[in-house]
């Protein structure tokens, strides 16, 4: 397949300084993997055939034809718009706190304080910021304070077939710890109900059915999609709605309901998804001198997987995939291990399921690098990352310290990461909560406006 694809591009009609076609295209268009289209670009520049430029592809020729590559200069106040919608995306400009000195601003931003109020002051005259003496907040629609009347919100996560609820995550444990409490701090009572997965049916917590017409003085909505597979039920219980419905959209971008999208008092929030979470790990390990690495998932079957993949790639790493699409998540192997044995037993033998797997790439990957230097492995989530340093401590394998970067690096910045002093990328829930009760507050904010909302997290070291 990896000649095929050189030979395919070969044949492409093309000029010195062409731009190739990006690896994904080339990746969709011949349904191949990654790796492969990795390798054929590889060699191809080995050949001298082709030449390939940092953070920008891929181009025909030895030596860039740097005239034919147009070149896109931003201004001063592109660069800042861009910065500046990035650090709320980041978490670093929250919507409840004033903003920092206009000088630390202008430090951060590389930009004279004088070109940084002017960029401010259209942000007031927008009605995004509002503006007292010389300090800038974020406008608010909603002012609380001790006298501030309680206001209902509507707050739905997955649930049992009778109400209860079983948390499988740190990351679903954060989420519902820091809701209730930016809830109190912007008080809000929560209607607190669940989504059974398998009747569709959305119940209190005592298991009663619920409609949306028993909360006619709710002002809001927050919904987790969260291990909800069946999402439809959830949001046709709020297709009716006239309030801003805000949703933790824990599933791929693509399978939003174009529906909802058009409604104007819905907003979507990601930050699982996509490629960010892996260009945000592929400029870090960058910084660290990093230029190759390998990448390694046990549940490639996951579109989470495929996209973390797929952003360490588009930072300008060199990857190497050792990925197996067997299974889509840890869940996968819990369920066989349900049908194998006892209750009490089911988290160790899926984790020896887990460790059989992961045992044969690092061995594959290790086998690979003979006579090469040592090169960061980047972990699809801490758990995978965890029983690489246990088969280390073990003995079934060798892990090495490259020459640049750390040895390991996952996802989720997990309290296992801290026990591990692992480098973990943190999907910033903070944020994600943050943003989402800023949409139910001001939703005048959120119309006309992107629709689905990305939140960006960053590589926590330990």
């Amino acid at each position: 397949m990896k000649n095929r694809i050189k030979q395919i591009l070969l044949d492409t009609p093309h000029k010195d300084g062409d731009r190739l076609p990006s690896i994904r295209d080339v990746m969709k268009h011949y349904n191949t993997s990654s790796g492969t289209v990795q390798s054929a670009l590889k060699e191809l520049t080995e050949e001298g055939k082709i030449c390939k430029i940092q953070g920008k592809g891929c181009f025909w020729g030895k030596e860039l034809i740097s005239q034919n590559i147009p070149m896109v200069h931003e201004t001063v106040a592109e660069r800042l718009a861009k910065a500046f919608d990035r650090d709320f995306e980041r978490g670093l400009l929250k919507p409840s706190k004033s903003l920092p000195q206009s000088k630390e601003l202008a430090l951060r931003y590389n930009v004279a304080q004088n070109t940084l109020r002017k960029f401010l002051d259209g942000k007031v005259s927008q009605g995004v910021l509002n503006k007292s003496g010389r300090q800038y907040f974020f406008a608010q629609n909603r002012v609380v304070n001790e006298t501030t009347p309680l206001s209902e919100v509507i707050f739905v996560t997955r649930c049992n077939s009778w109400g209860g609820f079983t948390p499988e995550s740190e990351r679903e444990l954060d989420f519902l710890r820091l809701v209730y409490r930016k809830a109190g701090a912007e008080r809000y009572k929560l209607s607190l109900l669940g989504i059974n997965d398998e009747t569709g049916k959305i119940v209190d917590r005592s298991g009663k059915e619920r409609r949306l017409s028993d909360y006619p003085n709710a002002v809001g909505a927050v919904l987790s999609t969260l291990l909800v597979q069946r999402f439809q039920p959830l949001l046709n219980f709020f297709a009716d709605a006239k309030y801003p419905v805000a949703v933790w959209w824990e599933h791929p971008e693509e399978a939003v309901p174009k529906t909802f999208l058009r409604k104007l008092n819905w907003t979507f929030f990601n930050s699982t998804f996509g490629e960010n979470p892996g260009q945000e790990t592929g400029r870090y390990l960058m910084s660290q001198g990093v230029k190759e690495i390998n990448y390694f998932s046990p549940y490639h079957n996951s579109s989470w997987s495929k996209d973390r993949l797929m952003g360490l790639l588009t930072s300008g790493l060199q990857v190497h995939p050792y990925a197996d699409d067997e299974f889509a998540s840890p869940w996968d192997y819990k369920e066989i291990a349900r049908k194998n044995v006892e209750k009490h037993s089911v988290e160790t033998y899926a984790r020896n399921l887990e460790k059989d797997k992961l045992k044969s790439m690092a061995q594959r990957a290790i086998a690979d690098r003979q006579g090469k230097p040592n090169i960061p492995w980047v972990c699809v989530n801490d758990e995978v990352a965890g029983i690489f340093i246990e088969m280390n401590d073990d003995g079934d394998i060798k892990l090495e310290q490259p020459e640049y970067g750390p040895v390991l690096v996952g996802f989720d910045n997990s309290i296992e990461s801290y026990l591990l002093r692992l480098p973990s990328y943190d999907f910033n829930t903070e944020a994600l909560v943050e943003q989402i009760f800023y949409s139910i507050s001001n939703p005048s904010e959120y119309y006309d406006k992107k629709k689905i909302h990305h939140i960006l997290g960053n590589v926590v070291e330990k």
